[in-house]
């Protein structure tokens, strides 16, 4: 059964995460106002992920060309990265997923419904971890109680959605890019806590934003301790 999307609202993110584990307060999503460099100066620090809301009519010849890259150089993924992938039948997911990415991937202490997933999960591959995710009757209640929350309507479970959420988190000492629709996390390469955020609103610029200049429904929020 398709899920309802979650909204790109920092409010209701922070109110999922809370819901689902993180104790009340102490880490906190919010707004990134844009990605210039006086902008980026704005975000609490220290940011341990962000989010990112894009617009997908667009982004198939750069989604295709990363594919064949990578397929022909390789990648190195840390283990330490804990990844899952979005099954069809979870239509709509991404922004639970693009949470739960953010969550278990920056250190943020989690209890509760999502420490359970974790521990389940731990050695689990990203498609199992999908698969449980998508049976997982706390984290979706969780997620829809909070995308009845949002500030807009919430659109119908079976609604073409036209945005997709995912996650850039540092682990390990790489940038990782988290889309729960590819194969396997995007290394995007060495990064520190001090150049991660630089880093990933620079891969925002160039691989999404680019690609599609004049809209403007991209949306990116920052995710680290209160």
């Amino acid at each position: 059964k398709m899920w309802l999307p979650l909204e790109s609202n920092p409010e209701l993110l922070t109110d999922f995460a809370e819901r689902v584990g993180l104790p009340v307060g102490t880490w906190v999503f919010s707004d990134v106002l844009g990605l210039d460099a006086e902008l980026l100066c704005m975000v609490p620090a220290p940011c341990k992920a962000l989010t990112l809301l894009f617009p997908i009519a667009k982004m198939g010849p750069v989604k295709q060309a990363q594919a064949e890259r990578i397929q022909q150089e390789g990648q190195h993924v840390s283990d330490q990265v804990f990844f899952i992938k979005q099954l069809d039948s979870v239509g709509n997911a991404c922004g639970t997923i693009a949470a739960v990415h953010a969550l278990v991937n920056s250190g943020a202490p989690v209890t509760g419904a999502l420490a359970d997933f974790l521990a389940q999960q731990k050695q689990a591959s990203p498609e199992e971890r999908g698969l449980a995710l998508s049976e997982d009757s706390s984290l979706k209640e969780a997620s829809e109680d909070s995308a009845q929350g949002g500030q807009t309507e919430t659109p119908d479970r079976d609604a073409e959605v036209e945005h997709h959420f995912i996650t850039f988190v540092p682990v390990d000492g790489h940038l990782y890019e988290l889309d729960g629709r590819k194969e396997a996390p995007i290394n995007h390469g060495p990064t520190t806590e001090d150049s991660f955020l630089s880093h990933a609103a620079q891969i925002i610029r160039e691989n999404f934003m680019a690609y599609d200049p004049d809209n403007l429904t991209f949306n990116v929020m920052a995710f680290g301790p209160n």
